[in-house]
């Protein structure tokens, strides 16, 4: 009787270790089904934003690029001895742009010069600088000129010294 009481409790517990077994498979198997949702779920919202980027892009495909010569200035320094060496190219909307910023090129590389040689050798080699200069640069070439003319500014040149 002992015995029958001894291998019916081990049944129980054989039982009950196959019984855990098929739990945690079951969790396994439902934690890998969310984690695969979750990763359709944002590979879906970042499809739809790089369709938004895409669009831009295809409306700034018959944009043509200006290119402009060298700029170069004293940065704002004590000692008089540090400089700034740059390249913009201008994107415009169209060719007949092109003539009014040929026009206005004198105004634009004025609003250049002025707005480089306030900065200081610290404000231009920091990680940022070249972002934020071609942002003030955009903002100012096409409050002067009126309009929006210019799409975007490209930096093809970038030398401190």
């Amino acid at each position: 009787m002992a015995e029958e009481a001894k291998e019916e409790a081990q049944k129980q517990i054989s039982k009950t270790k196959k019984g855990g077994k098929k739990k945690f498979l079951l969790f396994l198997i439902i934690g890998v089904l969310i984690i695969a949702l979750a990763g359709g779920v944002v590979a879906l919202l970042t499809s739809k934003k790089e369709g938004k980027e895409k669009g831009k892009e295809l409306h700034h495909k018959n944009t043509i690029i200006y290119s402009m010569e060298p700029v170069v200035v004293n940065l704002f320094d004590p000692t008089g001895k540090r400089y700034l060496q740059v390249r913009l190219a201008l994107e415009l909307e169209n060719k007949k742009l092109e003539e009014e910023i040929k026009h206005n090129e004198p105004k634009i590389k004025d609003i250049i010069i002025t707005t480089l040689s306030s900065k200081t050798p610290e404000e231009v080699l920091q990680p940022s600088a070249k972002e934020l200069i071609k942002n003030e640069l955009l903002h100012k070439i096409n409050s002067v000129l009126g309009e929006e003319i210019v799409l975007n500014i490209y930096i093809t040149q970038y030398i401190v010294e």
